[in-house]
C-alpha cells in the first residue's frame, strides 16, 4: 500500500480559498462504521479562530435525512458564539473530485444549551437545510415581491401582478445569491422591494438558495422568467438548469430564429445559442435566405454560425484549440479548473 505525504501548496491557492482555513479530517474504515439511522461518530476536538471544534458525522445519515444520504454537522465547543462561513468537501482516501451534493454555509454556531443560536446552528447536512425555508420563525430579512407591468420586446403583456411578503435567512442569500443578499440588511422593518418578478419565480429562486430543487413542471412553464431572474441576481447553477430544460422544450422556426438566438445571446445563454446554431446549419439555405432576417441578428453570432456548420461537416479541432467543441464539454472541462461556467 502507498504512502500518501500531505498535499504542498506552491504559492497562494487560486480565488476566496486563499482566505480560508482549511481543516482535514479522515474517517477510517469508513465502510465498517455503523448505518443505522440517528447513529452518529464523533472526531476528536480541534482547535480554530480560538474556539474548539468537533465533527460529528451521522453514516446512516440523522433522524431527518434522506434514505441514502449522510449527515454532518459542525459543532462549536467553546462558550462563545462565532460567526463563520464553512464548506464540507467530501474525498475518497484514494483521490479524486468533491463527492458531496451540499453547499457552503454561513453561520452563527454557539455552543450546546444556549439560546442565543442564529443561523443554521451547526452546519446542517446534505440536503436536509432546504428545510428550514418553510420555518419562518427565525429569518433575517423580508422582500415585497411583485406589482409589476412586464411588458418588455418579445415577451407576453402581463396585468399588474399582486404583492406579496417573502420571508428569507440572510446567510442562504449571501452565498448562493450574493446580489440579493447585498440589496438587504438583517433586522430592517421594512421590505426589501423586488420589482419585474412574480412571486412565484422569486420564491422558486430562494428555495434553491436554500439546497431545493426545482421541479420538471415548473421548469419547463416558467424557464424564461426563471432565467431572467436568475441571471439579475446572479444565480449561475438555477440559470444554466433553466436554461438546460428550455432548449428541451422550445420549439425552433425559421420565422422565430433571430427572437430566440437574440435572446440567448443578451443573457448569455451558450447552450441555448448554441441550440439555435445547429438548428440554422441543418435548415433549408434557401429558405432560409428568404424568411431570417439576419440585419437583426448581431455580427458577432456569424462565428457562432460558421462553428456550427464546422461542427456538421465533422471537422476536428486542430492544435488542441476548444473553437468546435460543445457547450457541454467547455463547461465540464471549466468547472472541473474551478472556472466561471456562465456562458
Amino acid at each position: 500500500m502507498g504512502t500518501r505525504l500531505e498535499l504542498v501548496e506552491v504559492g497562494a491557492p487560486p480565488g476566496p480559498l486563499s482566505d480560508w482555513v482549511i481543516a482535514p479530517l479522515r474517517f477510517n474504515e469508513f465502510v465498517g462504521l455503523t448505518t443505522t439511522k440517528g447513529e452518529f461518530v464523533n472526531s476528536p476536538e480541534f482547535s480554530c479562530f480560538g474556539h474548539q471544534w468537533l465533527f460529528r458525522i451521522y453514516p446512516g445519515g440523522d433522524k431527518s435525512s434522506d434514505d441514502g444520504y449522510v449527515a454532518m454537522y459542525l459543532k462549536n465547543r467553546t462558550r462563545e458564539s462565532i460567526e463563520v462561513e464553512s464548506k464540507f468537501v467530501i474525498k475518497h482516501q484514494n483521490g479524486g473530485g468533491d463527492i458531496s451534493r451540499g453547499w457552503p454555509k454561513v453561520a452563527r454556531l454557539s455552543p450546546k444549551g444556549t439560546s442565543s443560536d442564529v443561523g443554521v446552528g451547526p452546519a446542517r447536512g446534505i440536503l436536509n437545510f432546504a428545510r428550514r425555508f418553510w420555518q419562518r420563525g427565525d429569518r433575517h430579512v423580508k422582500f415585497e415581491v411583485g406589482g409589476t407591468v412586464e411588458s418588455a420586446k418579445g415577451r407576453r403583456k402581463r396585468a399588474k401582478t399582486p404583492t406579496a411578503t417573502v420571508y428569507a435567512h440572510h446567510y442562504a442569500l449571501r452565498w448562493n445569491a450574493p446580489a440579493l443578499a447585498d440589496m438587504c440588511k438583517p433586522g430592517d422593518d421594512s421590505p426589501t422591494t423586488i420589482t419585474n418578478v412574480r412571486p412565484e419565480i422569486f420564491k422558486h429562486l430562494l428555495y434553491y438558495c436554500y439546497g431545493g430543487k426545482i421541479g420538471k413542471e415548473d421548469l419547463q412553464s416558467d424557464a424564461k422568467d426563471i432565467i431572467d431572474a436568475a441571471d439579475r441576481f446572479g444565480i449561475v447553477s438555477l440559470k444554466l438548469e433553466a436554461e438546460a430544460c428550455h432548449v428541451d422544450t422550445v420549439e425552433l422556426t425559421l420565422d422565430n430564429f433571430i427572437e430566440v438566438v437574440t435572446y440567448a445571446d443578451s443573457k448569455n445563454l451558450a447552450l441555448l445559442k448554441e441550440h439555435c446554431m445547429d438548428f440554422l446549419s441543418l435548415a433549408d439555405k434557401v429558405e432560409a435566405a428568404e424568411k431570417v432576417s439576419f440585419d437583426d441578428m448581431p455580427s458577432r453570432l456569424v462565428k457562432d454560425l460558421l462553428v456550427a456548420l464546422a461542427r456538421g461537416e465533422k471537422k476536428s479541432c486542430k492544435g488542441g484549440k476548444f473553437g468546435i467543441m460543445r457547450v457541454s464539454e467547455l463547461r465540464r472541462l471549466a468547472q472541473e479548473r474551478g472556472l466561471d461556467v456562465d456562458g
